[in-house]
């Protein structure tokens, strides 16, 4: 795990002076997640969108982390934290579907706290609690962007890993079917999508600064999930 985020930091360093967007594409390797479409799974269609949307990005003046850029497993601990280490001024976690209808967009369930305490520790399911408003804000501006577009676009919020454990504003955008059969691997359906999220994190670049609070401690370590070690009989030797 060191050695993984050892290596992502000194990929960001060089555009430290950017504002910093972190695209989260879902599965890879041994995970294909759902079949979008015929010999098409889920995680090459979420490469390809982060791709996609990280060229637009940079061409607007942002830097860019992509948690996985290969088809390579990483975990969910993993890929928040890059977001815990990084400081992202969004966290964009891109999922597809074979089902629903249109963009979804998930924002946490956690409640944000009415005050944090910087020396309090955080704990790592929590991570997000401290962002949910912000999160809910960015969300805002995607649904009324992609309002303007007249794709189907819904929202709601959602308990899941790693969305919850990232101590950024971030938001689940998922790419389901649309009611003519486009699937999520379609490339105008993909472009819509992108140039839609780039704009809106182009308003969002100037907005974030007058959001952000100070930063709350990192969270605590996600629990060890290793088995516990046997216990020696009464009597063994020591």
């Amino acid at each position: 795990m060191k050695l993984f985020i050892s290596f992502l930091l000194l990929t960001v360093s060089a555009a430290a002076q950017q504002p910093l967007v972190l695209l989260d594409p879902a599965r890879g390797g041994s995970q294909g997640g759902s079949h979008i479409a015929d010999r098409v799974e889920e995680k090459q269609v979420t490469l390809q969108v982060a791709q996609r949307l990280a060229n637009l990005l940079r061409a607007r003046g942002f830097a860019v982390q992509l948690t996985r850029d290969a088809d390579t497993d990483t975990t969910n601990d993993q890929r928040a934290a890059v977001a815990n280490t990084t400081h992202p001024i969004a966290c964009i976690l891109l999922s597809a579907s074979s089902t629903g209808n249109g963009v979804h967009l998930f924002t946490t369930t956690l409640p944000q706290p009415a005050t944090v305490d910087p020396a309090a520790p955080v704990q790592w399911d929590q991570a997000q609690a401290a962002y949910a408003a912000r999160s809910h804000a960015l969300a805002s501006g995607m649904q009324e962007a992609f309002g303007r577009t007249r794709l189907p676009i819904a929202v709601g919020t959602t308990w899941t890993r790693p969305l919850d454990n990232m101590q950024c504003p971030a938001v689940a955008v998922e790419m389901g079917p649309l009611q003519d059969g486009t699937a999520a691997d379609d490339p105008p359906y993909q472009n819509k999508v992108t140039d839609t999220l780039a704009g809106v994190l182009l308003f969002w670049r100037n907005k974030a600064a007058s959001m952000t609070p100070p930063a709350p401690p990192k969270p605590e370590p996600p629990p060890s999930t290793a088995p516990a070690a046997p216990a020696k009989p009464a009597g063994a030797a020591q």
